[in-house]
């Protein structure tokens, strides 16, 4: 499949926004509107994406490489520093967060209070997803359907119930995401403008009003959160489609890193814990709600573009 570039940037927007979306401070209409889609974004781009493998065990065994194996290393790298720092509970924390793969502080009746491991959740996620997915497939030609009734029950169980371990109904919750992803390449025809008119309705009244947070599991007013979420998706695609051709080296190459992007912006959270325990409060500085930003921005860009220039110097020399 020859690569579209307009893909790329719509996940370098969306991974931009992601970070943006964690600062502090934000005014709560922009964050409701980076909510409403940002993370079924990665979902519905990587079902557009789905091809059906011929051989299950490789697609797992590739999939362990790409999506659980950063997870693993990254949760060791949050646990590694807390140990250095001789935080001890931290340590234990997010021993149960990487375990229980928490994103955020769901309201469920049971485990609402265990520890979260960040923004990595999306990765074990994803794995389930897609695991899950080609399951479904295999099963019933309505996979949309079937998604959507899975997802919802899931969805159900984790706000209200219970969550599982290892990020399995996060998985599920994102199986009606990465169908639409599926069938929108299907389809592959401009929507009726009617259609999107009524799409950015809907979408407009979600930013308003609705909130999406498949982490904890809140998607107020779904499932028309869930419509809007593909419509976002949708018209970032189109802006994507039209960025100026200067810009699309730089957004190409923020969009095909996004996994290591996600990863350095969980590791940045703690980096800048040790910024201000050791460099700031000493001497008398705090950061307020824009400084934090710049640097969580800083670290989430700089250390996946330090990390792949120093592989390419490796590489070099291995040469």
């Amino acid at each position: 499949m020859k690569r579209d570039y307009a893909v790329d940037i719509a996940k370098a927007i969306g991974i931009l926004l992601m970070i943006l979306g964690h600062c502090q401070g934000i005014p709560w209409l922009l964050r409701n509107f980076i909510f409403s889609f940002h993370m079924p974004l990665f979902f519905i781009f990587s079902g557009y994406f789905f091809k059906l493998p011929q051989n299950m065990k490789e697609m797992v065994n590739k999939n362990i490489r790409h999506l659980v194996l950063p997870y693993l290393f990254t949760s060791l790298g949050v646990i590694l520093f807390y140990f250095f720092m001789r935080n001890y509970s931290m340590v234990g924390q997010k021993i149960i967060g990487t375990m229980m793969s928490n994103g955020g502080w769901p309201s469920e009746k049971y485990g609402s209070s265990l520890p979260y491991i960040g923004p990595i959740w999306f990765l074990l996620a994803l794995f389930w997803c897609k695991l899950f997915y080609v399951y479904i497939h295999k099963f019933t030609d309505k996979c949309l359907f079937a998604s959507f009734i899975i997802s919802t029950i899931a969805l159900l169980i984790g706000k209200y119930i219970v969550n599982l371990p290892f990020g399995i109904l996060t998985g599920f919750c994102g199986l009606v995401f990465y169908s639409m992803g599926v069938y929108w390449r299907k389809f592959n025809r401009p929507f009726n403008i009617l259609y999107v008119i009524l799409g950015l309705v809907i979408w407009a009244f979600c930013i308003r009003f609705s909130h999406l947070e498949l982490a904890t599991f809140d998607c107020k007013h779904y499932p028309i959160s869930m419509i809007g979420s593909f419509v976002g998706t949708y018209v970032v695609y189109l802006i994507s489609k039209r960025t100026i051709t200067i810009l699309r080296p730089f957004m190409c190459g923020i969009g095909e890193n996004t996994l290591l992007i996600l990863c350095y912006h969980t590791l940045s959270f703690q980096i800048i814990e040790m910024i201000k325990q050791y460099f700031l409060v000493p001497n008398g500085y705090s950061l307020n709600n824009w400084g934090n930003a710049i640097l969580l921005l800083v670290l989430g860009l700089g250390l996946p573009y330090l990390h792949m220039k120093i592989k390419q110097l490796i590489n070099i020399n291995k040469e």
